[in-house]
C-alpha cells in the first residue's frame, strides 16, 4: 500500500473540504472549477493536480471511502454469526454521524442520486442473502422485495435526516430506526 504523508493527507483534506463546501453552495460538480476548488483550499492548482485528476476524483474518492466503511461494517456482520444485527446497525450510525456535516451538504445535490442508489444497491445485495428472519419470505422474489423496501426506506430517511426534513435528533434517529426495524425484521 502507498504511504501518504502528513502533507499531502492534510493538502487532500483541505481540498475535500473545499469541494463538500462548494458542492453545498454549487449543488453540481459540473459547476466547480479546479481553480476555485484550488482558490478555496488554499493550494495552488498544481498542487490540486498532484493529488487529484480533476473535480470528479475528489467525488470518486470520496464516494468509494464510504462505500468501503460500508463494506467493512457488512464484512463484520457477515463473519460474526452469533452478533445481533443492531451491533452494525449502530456501526453505520456511528460512521455517518462522524461524518454529518459532510452528508448533510452534499445531500442536496443531484449528483448526490447516484452515489445515494450505489448504496441503496450495495445494502440489498450484500443484505439479501444474509438476514435470517422468521418474517422475510422464503419465496427469493418476495425476500428481495422485503430487502429492497426496509434498504430503501432507510436510505431515504438517512437522506431527508441529512437534508435537514426530521425534525429530531441523530440520536434519535438512530433509536427509532432501530425501534422499526426490529418490528420489521
Amino acid at each position: 500500500m502507498k504511504k501518504e504523508y502528513r502533507n499531502s493527507t492534510r493538502t487532500k483534506k483541505m481540498i475535500r473540504t473545499a469541494f463538500v463546501d462548494l458542492i453545498d453552495e454549487k449543488k453540481l460538480i459540473a459547476n466547480i472549477t479546479v481553480a476555485e476548488l484550488a482558490e478555496r483550499a488554499d493550494i495552488a492548482k498544481s498542487t490540486f493536480y498532484n493529488h487529484y485528476e480533476d473535480v470528479y476524483a475528489v467525488a470518486d474518492e470520496m464516494m468509494r471511502e464510504l462505500l468501503s466503511e460500508l463494506d467493512s461494517i457488512i464484512d463484520a456482520m457477515e463473519a460474526d454469526k452469533t452478533a445481533d444485527y443492531r451491533v452494525y446497525i449502530k456501526s453505520i450510525f456511528a460512521f455517518l454521524k462522524e461524518n454529518e456535516e459532510i452528508y448533510s451538504k452534499v445531500a442536496d445535490s443531484p449528483d448526490a442520486v447516484f452515489f445515494i442508489d450505489k448504496i441503496k444497491h450495495i445494502l440489498i445485495k450484500r443484505v439479501l442473502e444474509k438476514i435470517k428472519s422468521p418474517l422475510l419470505s422464503n419465496n427469493k422474489t418476495v425476500r428481495h422485495l422485503q430487502i429492497s423496501f426496509v434498504a430503501n426506506a432507510c436510505v431515504d430517511t438517512m437522506v431527508d435526516y441529512f437534508k435537514g426534513n426530521l425534525n429530531m435528533s441523530f440520536d434519535e434517529l438512530e433509536d427509532n430506526v432501530i425501534s422499526i426495524l426490529e418490528k420489521m425484521i
